[in-house]
């Protein structure tokens, strides 16, 4: 019998996973991974010293620092 892979999708990004059951915990753990990597990318584009960047359930909040 031929071993399967598993994977899981978040975001349009996809992850190999070992076991076939998905955890909360891994899904909780991926979520965590895009946020940070978004988060990079804002900053990428917003200086930290004038913008205030804030995740919320809605989306990212970017504000002009005063």
């Amino acid at each position: 019998m031929k071993r399967q892979k598993t994977f899981f999708m978040i975001k349009d990004l996809i992850f190999e996973i070992q076991k076939p059951e998905i955890t909360l915990k891994q899904i909780r753990v991926a979520e965590v991974k895009i946020e940070n990597e978004e988060y990079k990318e804002l900053r990428k584009k917003f200086d930290e010293d004038v913008f205030h960047i804030e995740k919320k359930p809605e989306g990212w909040f970017i504000t002009q620092k005063e």
